[in-house]
């Protein structure tokens, strides 16, 4: 049986040491998305020869989820040893699989596999979002010409000084949507868990935070934090809706102020939300990530 550790932040050297041999630019991965999830899906990692491998529960004690290995070892050997540590833990198991060529060569027949469409991450080239430019972002360029125009507003980095802001904006922001939508209550309940362990982990997850101030309030704000050396993901974006333009300008604010190391934004998934996936198909992504679910048979 292999020995997983529950995923904290004082794993965030071991997480930063293999991110230069991480190829795909998914969320569900990211060290601070892991720890912060955790109270719902006891992320835990485990190094086996050399290479980093990371595991959720879909359900506590009885269907486990492994992602790809990302390392230099053998991974159809550690895949071969995964499938084994879940046949003696008694877990249904399942891979979220992006290194879909090992599998379709090695294991495509002891699987079965399905794409989960709501799952895909939506990337984007940091100057598209962070410019604007072209035909097909005009419609984004004049939300933000209308709010400029409209507010005297100003972009404020938040850090562990100030992080405690963004809180008290989402529990304004999760009351006032939960009578819109009481049945998304328990979503909400949940996003605001996370929204509140990474102000309290801010610094030891290395998260980045902005947010637009109108007189003085915050109207809007962005959280998010590294997915691998060149990609920065959006884990939360709240704006108040009564200001035109506020969802426009945080994303466009937040983008110019990320460190210039990062090429791509992962605005991660839609959860098959109709408008939702509307809006991050209008901001031109250059990429879906792929979402692929495999299930030992």
């Amino acid at each position: 049986m292999i020995k997983f550790t529950k995923v904290t932040p004082k794993d965030k050297e071991i997480f930063d040491s293999f991110y230069p041999y991480k190829l795909i630019k998914n969320c569900e991965t990211a060290f601070a998305n892991l720890c912060a999830w955790n109270f719902a899906l006891n992320g835990e990692y485990a190094i086996i020869d050399n290479t980093l491998i990371t595991r959720v529960h879909f359900q506590l004690n009885n269907e486990i989820c492994y992602h790809c290995p990302i390392g230099q070892g053998d991974k159809v050997k550690i895949i071969n040893q995964l499938i084994e540590d879940s046949k003696e833990l008694g877990y249904k198991m399942k891979m979220m699989i992006d290194c879909k060529d090992i599998f379709q060569e090695y294991f495509c027949d002891r699987f079965s596999v399905v794409e989960k469409r709501e799952y895909f991450d939506y990337i984007y080239l940091r100057e598209s979002l962070s410019t604007l430019t072209g035909k097909k972002l005009q419609a984004k360029r004049n939300h933000v010409n209308k709010f400029t125009k409209t507010y005297n507003y100003e972009y404020v980095e938040m850090d562990s000084t100030n992080i405690d802001k963004c809180i008290e904006f989402a529990e304004c922001w999760l009351e006032e949507n939960s009578k819109q939508n009481p049945e998304n209550i328990d979503s909400y309940n949940d996003e605001l868990k996370v929204i509140k362990y990474f102000a309290e982990n801010f610094d030891a997850l290395a998260l980045i935070a902005g947010a637009i101030m109108v007189e003085g309030k915050m109207v809007a704000f962005s959280l998010g934090s590294k997915v691998k050396n060149d990609t920065f993901c959006t884990h939360i974006e709240k704006a108040n809706k009564e200001y035109d333009g506020a969802y426009a300008i945080i994303n466009k604010e937040f983008s110019v102020h990320l460190p210039e190391q990062y090429k791509y934004i992962n605005r991660e998934e839609d959860l098959g939300l109709d408008g939702l996936r509307k809006a991050k198909l209008s901001y031109q992504p250059i990429e879906l990530v792929t979402k692929t679910l495999a299930t030992l048979l």
